[in-house]
């Protein structure tokens, strides 16, 4: 069995250093995961990209109304009038879609929300159930610049 464990790091480049470590130390880099606005390059672990509503929104809308319009231009059987609806309807459509999609991939680490926006980075790390305690006292030890939050990404109570 596996414990997903989450570390918020205020500044990506400690995120890094913690990551390299934990990778170091033998844990699987498949068991990390960085979620974050600036996810730093160049390492074997999963990436995410946090976007807020707006941006998830904008990409939507630019990518639908990108694709209705290169495909009704390449069979050319609208009036301008009409192609300039159907585009407004994907956009609004696509924008929803991910915007939508982008609120159901971040409901996990709402509670990060606020931190996420500002720019920290979370890492996601899946550790044997054994492993885990070892691991979130040793960074808590070694690293005060980053905050562990337990297997809850909203921070672990500190009550049973």
């Amino acid at each position: 069995m596996t414990t997903r464990i989450y570390i918020r790091a205020r500044d990506p480049q400690n995120g890094r250093r913690l990551v390299e470590e934990l990778i170091a130390d033998g844990v699987d880099p498949d068991a990390l995961t960085l979620i974050g606005k600036q996810v730093p390059d160049g390492l074997p672990v999963h990436r995410r990209r946090w976007l807020d509503d707006s941006s998830a929104a904008l990409r939507g809308a630019l990518v639908s109304a990108g694709v209705v319009l290169a495909v009704s231009l390449l069979f050319q059987v609208l009036e301008p009038w009409a192609l300039l609806a159907l585009v407004v309807i994907a956009a609004a459509m696509g924008g929803g879609w991910w915007v939508r999609r982008n609120r159901r991939a971040n409901l996990p680490l709402s509670a990060q929300r606020e931190a996420m926006q500002g720019g920290d980075l979370l890492i996601a790390a899946d550790l044997p159930d054994t492993e885990a305690p070892r691991v979130e006292e040793r960074v808590s030890q070694r690293h005060p610049e980053l905050l562990v939050l337990g297997p809850d990404a909203g921070g672990s109570p500190p009550f049973p």
